[in-house]
């Protein structure tokens, strides 16, 4: 058992000669195996071993458990730490359960311990602990995150028991006549992993398979290996459609809708845990209404927890931390091209007008044929557009609507008021003031996000197209 042990931990590179290894140990049967485990891999990889014990001061006997583990130690010629916490007084400040405080105090403890040194901490999780914990998420509830059991190696945490049963622990202690101690705690049913414990773990391997614990953990480790998978494909999505900035986190629509749909509520879970700082609270229900709001109309947004609002913009959604006052409307500047600015464009330059205090509109005339556009490429992007630009009368203004405004709908050049076409594409009200128009006079070239007036089109006839592309501004 113990070459197979010493296989798992090199399998998963836990360990290097030199390390110095932070032990937990209880006591119990589990961390006192532990214990000799590491005893064991020591003659083959020159480590260094400490020990860390920590009361919690739940029991009355626990006093006897730390004098077990200081009197192993001290056999062994181990250093040994003793750490006395009340987790129950921890747990009532922190309003955290007594469990989620033990682990928080005893982790504390260990990194304490280990400080800057370089290795690892050890702790004693074994295949049935691993096997509880995927029943334990899967009853109350999970994604596949939760499903993937422990893993052997998590930052600097190592479980090296993780590929043992704990019956083969106990068989292991028996053989070698080695005792340990009885958590009484671990007796009783007050906590949910204790019922699976007792009741339907124990249940499943006498009723349906001698071997359900170790089919378990396959699984366990099979869903493991799936979710490290989507991580990496989440993580390459999350990188072609999400831009973060200091004042929000956006997630491009075009960009977002050719990932797969499973990989998009990744990629939508990772953006709101990052602009929340924490994945609590955060449920499918809140991945869904972002989701949903890529098929929504521009200034369509849902209140998220965190005080996390995310809005449809004109190129996905923005997602931003509400401030404690009431929300503030955007308010779009009407911007007029000055004379040296049109300069700047039949000069050859590219000219970046802010829009609002997020978004940019860049600008650039560019010549059709001798080596110039070709006019069999006209982009199908909703944000970046193609204008004749013989045809712009006046010089371009970036605004929002006012009354007289008017495009044409199709290559006969009838016209339609920008009122009528707004109502036509059920635009709210609030919404259609914010809506940002590029204008040349009171006709609209672009309605930006929306589509084009015919009239500046480009044709067999078009010189000069001018090439519009509204972008957010990454600063």
């Amino acid at each position: 058992m113990v070459d197979k042990v010493l296989q798992y931990v090199r399998a998963h590179q836990m360990m290097e000669e030199g390390d110095c290894i932070v032990a937990g140990i209880s006591g119990g049967a589990d961390s006192v195996c532990l214990l000799f485990m590491l005893l064991e891999i020591r003659r083959v990889i020159p480590i260094e071993i400490r020990v860390v014990h920590v009361n919690h001061r739940i029991r009355p006997d626990a006093a006897d458990d730390a004098a077990y583990v200081q009197k192993l130690c001290a056999a062994q010629n181990l250093p040994f730490v003793l750490v006395e916490e009340d987790v129950q007084a921890v747990a009532r400040r922190l309003c955290i359960s007594t469990e989620e405080a033990g682990r928080a105090v005893r982790y504390e403890a260990f990194e304490r311990e280990l400080g800057e040194k370089r290795g690892r901490i050890a702790v004693a999780h074994n295949q049935n602990d691993s096997c509880e914990t995927f029943l334990f998420h899967l009853f109350r509830g999970t994604s596949l995150r939760g499903l993937a059991g422990i893993r052997p190696v998590r930052d600097r945490i190592i479980r090296p028991l993780l590929c043992l049963s704990r019956e083969a622990i106990e068989a292991f202690l028996q053989e070698r006549n080695i005792p340990y101690c009885i958590d009484s705690t671990n007796l009783e049913d007050n906590y949910s992993r204790n019922v699976i414990r007792h009741h339907i773990l124990d249940r499943a391997v006498r009723a349906i398979s001698p071997a359900a614990v170790r089919h378990i953990s396959q699984a366990s480790e099979q869903v493991c290996a799936a979710y490290d998978l989507i991580s990496d494909i989440t993580r390459q999505g999350y990188a072609a459609c999400v831009t973060v900035t200091k004042a929000a986190l956006h997630i491009d629509r075009e960009q977002f809708l050719q990932l797969h749909s499973t990989i998009q509520g990744y990629v939508v879970m990772e953006a709101l845990a990052q602009a929340a700082g924490s994945r609590k609270d955060l449920e499918a229900v809140h991945v869904r209404q972002v989701t949903e709001l890529m098929d929504r109309q521009c200034g369509r947004a849902v209140q998220l927890p965190h005080r996390l609002l995310a809005r449809r913009d004109y190129t996905g959604v923005c997602i931003v931390q509400e401030s404690c006052g009431p929300p503030q409307e955007v308010v779009l500047s009407e911007i007029t091209l000055s004379e040296e600015e049109r300069s700047v464009l039949t000069d050859g330059g590219v000219l970046e007008i802010m829009v609002g205090s997020t978004h940019k509109i860049r600008a650039q005339l560019r010549p059709v044929g001798n080596n110039g556009i070709d006019l069999e490429n006209i982009p199908q992007n909703k944000y970046t557009k193609w204008f004749d630009y013989d045809k712009i009368e006046k010089s371009i203004v970036i605004r929002t609507r006012r009354p007289g405004d008017y495009l044409t709908v199709n290559d006969a050049d009838q016209r339609k008021t920008l009122k009528a076409y707004l109502i036509d594409r059920k635009i709210p009200q609030k919404e259609r003031d914010q809506l940002c128009l590029v204008a040349d006079g009171s006709h609209i070239l672009w309605i930006v996000g929306e589509r084009i007036s015919n009239h500046y089109k480009v044709g067999g006839c078009t010189r000069t197209i001018l090439v519009l592309a509204y972008e957010e501004d990454i600063q």
